[in-house]
């Protein structure tokens, strides 16, 4: 069914309050050269000559008109050298519509701002231009009007965030909608403000209308005649998982249109364009990865179902599941109740799409392992298995008590001896394991827990055994290795150089670093981004304890812990049993005893109870 374009573009911007920018706020502007164009355009006695003469005039609006008649959008069969053949193979209509599209691109390249990275920014743009023209291929429109849209959709985005940094900055940090928050600091949202410069400029009604509503859910998903145009496919392609992150609900919006058009498989498409992008000559080196970040949102949003749907009955195999304990990169964990045994425990709930497949075997034989470990400094496994919603799980002993994170992050850096006294019962845990063939792969201050258990206090427990496997190994990001475990601040140089070769020395060497946040209060090595902190472990001398704390630090576990930081696993020390041997004979070991930790928790009970 043939639109009514201009009826409907009319209804675009009806209830938007009067747009009021910044008075140095400078929205790009129609170009003479394009200005004259559109005049000859408009006049049907103009020669294909005239046509061109103004576009000829400007450099850079012919570079970019030629780019993008030669894109695979367009679809032609040979390469376009001038504007008059251009102009002669396209037609008047399809070279007005890319020639406004070139010049408006143009402008606002010119646009920069410290949100966005100019390079990625428009690797983006182009791939939703192209799921967009796909899209539309399915749901109907016209695909070079659909692709138009997604090339075009942000390109304010450059000068809204410089002129809005803050509020941009805080948007991003809590995850708001993009659109919400535009709306709270200019009154509209980018995608309205890119329209009205695109419907003052001429373009097409209906390229008007598909940026204007390229995030407006309702408006599209809700019109059958929209759902089944162009608008549709710019939806879908700003639906798409990009750098800002626009959308916290982009993959719920594709999911929505899917269901409500069939036809509309957007994995398909991601598939389609991914292996296009593999052998684009024209971009080597530049291959998409859609299909596998949708997939990996599929997976996503289906463990969401399921652990609404667990929080719903709050009951996983003989467990009733009370209050929620914490939330991490793994799953969730609750406290729970066995429904006979009457029996507290800690309850983690594993999400699908964190698990690598392959690892699912080892990771059961790995729980079958520890639930035989019995030192009393490693947390008991009692339970585990599948729901019937297929959501892995486990269960364990619970401990109340603080991790080694929440005991320095309130109390700050902890004496030598009470250092000496953790650090052993740690090692009693891993020595253990290590002689069963485990190998935590994560030990960390929030990994370690103390609590009073059985009538001892600053009694220590270790918690997750071997899970770090199980864990997906994300692309490389950010100048990150892909296949990591573990957690960067505590990772032992060959978890990162070589993660294939890890063995119970990695684990000690994490310890080593607890050991050194314990005494000083900070990590042994920190930077802005992952991937300088990684570098650190990898290739830089650790600081000795005592220069960092800036004060005294007993010698003999200052030692130690930096024998335990030595980059190659040869020179420390070579298991937990010989490092707790040490530990032991150090001078400060055995002046936290019974007394003191009773002291302390009892002090702590009453601060808290205060």
């Amino acid at each position: 069914m043939k639109l009514d374009w201009p009826t409907i573009s009319e209804s675009a911007f009806e209830g938007l309050p009067p747009l009021k920018l910044p008075t140095d706020f400078r929205l790009p502007a129609l170009p003479q050269s394009v200005m004259a164009f559109t005049a000859l355009a408009d006049d049907p006695n103009s020669t294909p000559r005239e046509l061109a003469e103004p576009i000829q005039q400007d450099s850079a609006l012919t570079i970019e008109l030629l780019r993008q008649v030669n894109s695979v959008a367009v679809g032609l069969q040979h390469q376009v050298g001038s504007v008059n053949q251009a102009i002669a193979i396209l037609g008047l209509r399809r070279t007005k519509m890319l020639v406004l599209t070139s010049a408006l691109r143009s402008a606002s390249s010119m646009m920069t701002s410290r949100l966005i990275n100019a390079t990625r920014f428009q690797e983006e743009n182009r791939l939703r231009a192209a799921f967009a023209r796909e899209a539309a291929l399915v749901l109907g429109g016209d695909p070079e009007v659909a692709y138009m849209a997604g090339l075009l959709q942000d390109f304010l985005l450059p000068l809204l965030t410089k002129t809005y940094e803050a509020g941009y900055v805080e948007a991003m940090k809590v995850r708001r909608e993009f659109v919400e928050a535009e709306k709270e600091l200019i009154g509209w949202d980018h995608a309205s403000i890119a329209a009205k410069v695109m419907q003052d400029w001429g373009f097409p009604e209906e390229l008007v209308c598909a940026v204007r509503w390229h995030h407006d859910a309702e408006h599209v998903v809700s019109h059958p005649t929209l759902r089944r145009s162009s608008v549709s496919a710019a939806f879908a392609a700003g639906s798409l998982p990009e750098s800002l992150g626009q959308t916290s609900r982009g993959f719920e919006m594709l999911l929505r249109l899917q269901e409500e058009e069939p036809a509309f498989c957007f994995l398909d498409i991601a598939a389609k364009l991914d292996d296009e992008s593999s052998t684009d000559a024209a971009n080597p080196g530049q291959a998409s990865n859609l299909a596998d970040q949708l997939e990996q949102l599929a997976k996503a949003h289906l463990d969401d179902c399921r652990l609404h749907e667990i929080e719903r009955v709050r009951q996983i195999g003989s467990y009733t599941l009370q209050e929620q304990l914490g939330h991490g990169a793994m799953g969730v964990v609750y406290r729970a109740t066995h429904d006979m045994l009457h029996r507290q425990a800690a309850v983690k709930l594993l999400q699908a799409s964190k698990i690598n497949p392959s690892s699912l075997a080892r990771f059961e034989s790995e729980v079958q392992l520890t639930s035989q470990l019995s030192s009393p400094h490693t947390v008991a496994v009692y339970d585990y298995g599948v729901t019937p919603t297929g959501i892995f799980y486990y269960a364990m002993e619970y401990v109340e008590g603080l991790t080694l994170a929440n005991l320095v992050e309130r109390h700050g850096p902890l004496p030598a001896a009470r250092v000496i006294h953790l650090l052993r019962q740690a090692c009693a845990s891993l020595a253990e394991a290590h002689s069963k063939g485990l190998i935590h792969r994560d030990v960390k201050p929030e990994n370690l827990m103390i609590c009073r258990r059985g009538g001892i206090d600053d009694t220590l427990k270790v918690l997750d055994f071997g899970l770090a496997h199980m864990i997906s190994a994300n692309p490389e990001r950010d100048g990150v290795p892909a296949g990591l475990s573990g957690s960067p601040l505590y990772m032992s140089p060959e978890s990162i150089l070589s993660p294939g070769s890890v063995d119970v020395r990695s684990d000690l060497y994490s310890l080593a670093a607890v050991g050194f946040y314990l005494l000083t209060g900070q990590p042994v090595f920190n930077g802005k981004k992952l991937a300088d902190i990684l570098q650190q472990h990898a290739y830089t001398a650790p600081p000795r304890p005592a220069d960092v704390l800036q004060q005294k630090v007993d010698q003999d576990l200052g030692e130690i812990v930096l024998r335990c930081l030595a980059k190659e696993p040869q020179a420390r020390l070579q298991t937990a049993s010989a490092l707790a041997n040490c530990l032991q004979v150090c001078n400060a070991s055995g002046k936290w005893n019974q007394k003191h930790a009773a002291e302390w928790w009892a002090m702590t009970a009453t601060a808290a109870s205060g």
